[in-house]
């Protein structure tokens, strides 16, 4: 699976590429309405260095972990997002 990983990764990438070209061209379309239309550069750059550094040490490490481990952990961390989530709801 580790081997998979870093090109789903990549296409995923490429589909991302597509859609910030769509969404920068047809920015200019929706200028008048005041919505923020246009991607936020600083940020795509940032969520795009962090899945790269993922993609890299996570192929790498992914064979040194078992898999019941990597979901565990994930799943550990799924739910104390959920928590947090529904906690804000009625605590703001």
């Amino acid at each position: 699976v580790y081997t998979i990983a870093g090109a789903t990764l990549l296409s995923t990438f490429l589909t991302s590429i597509v859609g910030v070209a769509f969404y920068t061209l047809i920015a200019p379309f929706y200028a008048y309405t005041g919505l923020a239309i246009a991607p936020d550069w600083r940020l795509g750059i940032l969520f795009g260095l962090g899945g790269l550094m993922g993609m890299y040490c996570g192929a790498r490490m992914q064979k040194y972990f078992p898999a019941r481990l990597i979901k565990l952990i994930l799943g550990v961390l799924i739910v104390i997002l959920a928590v947090r989530y529904i906690s804000n709801i009625f605590h703001p």
